[in-house]
């Protein structure tokens, strides 16, 4: 399996490294930029995104948020064990995928 290398990025934020873009393994920054992304977001692959932002403060939704972001993953090339969603004190949404390059 080859890891996959993109401009490293911090919140969002480009890194920089000695006057230059950082390089990070992108995995993680790419699972993350799919659940926030909405559909069409990507012009190569307009069909991808979850919109995470769309199921904020929507109650009984962790059932069809659940289904959005295995279907997305396992779409782009991931194998998606037994993800766990939940709520923090503060509301936040909690996201681990558990999900693995296939």
């Amino acid at each position: 399996m080859a890891i996959n290398y993109d401009i490293a990025l911090n919140n969002n934020d480009i890194q920089f490294l000695n006057g230059d873009f950082g390089i990070a393994e992108s995995d993680e920054q790419h699972i993350i930029d799919t659940i926030n992304a909405f559909q069409g977001w990507w012009k190569e692959y307009p069909a991808d995104g979850v919109g995470l932002m769309a199921y904020q403060k929507s109650s009984g939704a962790m059932t069809g948020l659940n289904r959005s972001i295995k279907i997305n993953l396992e779409s782009d090339g991931y194998r998606v064990n037994d993800m766990v969603i939940t709520l923090d004190a503060s509301g936040n949404l909690v996201i681990n995928p558990n999900a693995v390059k296939k």
